[in-house]
């Protein structure tokens, strides 16, 4: 009996494919694989004919796969999922055990560097790098193995794990208190406000907090800003106007009292804190180690 040889379909075709379906769009497979959307729609041609069958239903802005084209978008994913690791673990090997975490500004500063030591010391065969950003980096590109980020806890092609929500309330030093006394939120209004500027503003809005708290403001002038939250906060710590906190961000400085509520106001965000990791690669040892250790950390917040 004669054997069929097995069908042969081309790496670059594939990986259009892939990412195609993935972003259920031509153009931006294009962007990530960095050639045009013409290449990319090509090769996903040449594929459906050689396979004789269509891939893909074609829109105007969008595309979405038939039934034969989920079938090899799920093997495809898979197989490159294999090979992702079997990369990841070579170009590994024979390198020191690396755990790279990225977080924003304001959580690597003023939560994740406090506890971080406790880490360390129950596990001092892990080394840890730290990338502290705004942006959001890309997974697969920055070669991170885990993050905690900021926000609704939907990006796609990641596992994410709910951490704690954050609320926001109007604090500043007791000698500022002192020295501009304040009783409502129209007294807050009046005051010296701290502003936060920079990719991060989008997580923070005096304007927003004012109007959940019954008072329309329009767009206020900021006199006082900075790039970045933990300068924020050092500004407060300073006495140089009132900062809108991150409660249970920044709890250890109102439970010391270097930082004190204004009045009883408590927003809770629209965002929380997730722990996020990559759902097309293998979860390493140690980032469910990393893992496994923050989701007890932040057990009693949530």
């Amino acid at each position: 009996m004669t054997r069929t040889a097995p069908l042969q379909l081309p790496l670059n075709a594939l990986a259009c494919f892939e990412a195609a379906g993935r972003h259920a769009n031509f153009t931006r497979a294009a962007k990530e694989l960095r050639v045009t959307q013409a290449a990319v729609s090509k090769q996903i041609k040449a594929l459906e004919v050689q396979l004789n069958t269509q891939l893909f239903l074609r829109g105007n802005r969008a595309v979405a796969l038939t039934e034969s084209g989920k079938r090899l978008f799920e093997g495809v994913s898979a197989g490159m999922k294999t090979i992702g690791d079997a990369v990841e673990d070579i170009s590994r090997a024979n390198q020191p055990t690396e755990l790279v975490i990225t977080t924003t500004v304001a959580m690597a500063s003023l939560w994740l560097m406090p506890h971080i030591a406790s880490f360390r010391a129950e596990h001092p065969e892990i080394s840890i790098k730290l990338i502290a950003t705004d942006a959001l980096l890309d997974f697969n590109q920055d070669r991170v193995d885990v993050a905690i980020r900021y926000g609704h806890g939907d990006w796609p092609h990641l596992d994410c794990a709910f951490l704690f929500g954050v609320h926001f309330l109007p604090v500043c030093s007791p000698s500022y208190l002192a020295a501009f006394p304040m009783h409502s939120v129209e007294d807050i209004r009046n005051s010296r406000l701290l502003y936060l500027e920079g990719p991060a503003a989008r997580y923070q809005e005096w304007e927003w907090w004012f109007a959940c708290n019954g008072v329309e403001v329009e767009k206020l002038d900021a006199e006082l800003s900075f790039n970045n939250y933990p300068l924020l906060v050092q500004a407060a710590l300073a006495g140089q106007g009132v900062l809108l906190a991150w409660g249970n961000v920044i709890d250890q400085y109102i439970e010391g009292g270097a930082l004190v509520p204004i009045i009883d106001a408590q927003t809770p965000s629209n965002y929380s804190y997730y722990l996020v990791t990559n759902r097309r690669r293998t979860v390493r040892p140690e980032a469910r180690i990393f893992k496994n250790w923050v989701m007890q950390r932040t057990r009693d917040m949530r």
